[in-house]
């Protein structure tokens, strides 16, 4: 019987590689993470989100959110201003800083993109492609009652991870 596959294993594996690689090359570049270089990203094309949207946009806490902008505020990134419409919520906009370093970073991301397709054919690059869209809207469907709990000692056990 074949292995059955680590999906979610290697999934986090490499998202925590290519996380540590962008981090390491923007931070050494730019000045900025991947997550400040997210949001600069985000607001490029959506200029005077709110903090909630970003949020949203990137799967982030409110509050890892804040924390992200407040450094990003810190070094002439971003510019929080209240909103008109809600006197509660921040909008964000980009500062000349924010937008230039965020230009830069494009081609390194593009670079970076080449560099993890190499070697793989448009077909295969179309099934990758294929294979996290359908991964993200499967898991975005997930719900705590989907499962069997008949398998639930196995896994207490550490196995089939």
């Amino acid at each position: 019987m074949p292995m059955e596959p680590r999906v979610f294993h290697l999934l986090h594996l490499g998202y925590k590689a290519i996380f540590r690689a962008a981090d390491r090359v923007l931070m050494t570049r730019y000045g900025i993470s991947a997550a400040q270089n997210a949001v600069l990203l985000y607001l490029l094309k959506h200029e005077g989100a709110t903090m909630g949207q970003v949020a949203i946009a990137l799967g982030l806490k409110n509050a890892a959110t804040s924390g992200l902008v407040d450094r990003m505020e810190k070094n002439d990134l971003v510019e929080r201003r209240p909103s008109a419409s809600d006197g509660r919520a921040y909008e964000l906009y980009l500062r000349p800083y924010g937008r230039d370093t965020v230009e830069k970073s494009k081609s390194v991301i593009r670079q970076s993109n080449e560099r993890l397709l190499e070697g793989f054919t448009d077909e295969e690059r179309a099934l990758m492609s294929r294979f996290f869209e359908t991964i993200i809207e499967r898991a975005e469907d997930f719900g705590a009652h989907d499962f069997d709990d008949s398998e639930d000692e196995i896994m207490t056990r550490g196995q089939d991870l």
